[in-house]
């Protein structure tokens, strides 16, 4: 992937905390795929960076539109791409 682009640190660390207490969550991707899973992990496999989800997909994290979870009681949707 000749043209990625990492994301921020704090769209980044919602990831994390995501992955770090074992969250439900739904991703979209920017090409509209949802997945509603948990993330395994977060990898970096030749300088991109990508999630492993519970279900097995690994989805790049370039590609991610949003992520939507349940944190401390409150819905958030997070943004990594703007909306068109």
């Amino acid at each position: 992937m000749t043209d990625y682009q990492p994301i921020s640190c704090n769209l980044y660390d919602w990831l994390e905390i995501a992955a770090s207490w074992n969250l439900p969550v739904t991703l979209t991707c920017r090409d509209g795929r949802q997945w509603a899973d948990r993330i395994r992990t977060i990898e970096a496999r030749e300088g991109v960076e990508y999630l492993l989800l519970e279900g097995g997909e690994r989805l790049c994290l370039a590609e991610l539109a949003t992520l939507d979870l349940l944190w401390q009681g409150e819905q958030k949707l997070i943004r990594f791409a703007p909306e068109s």
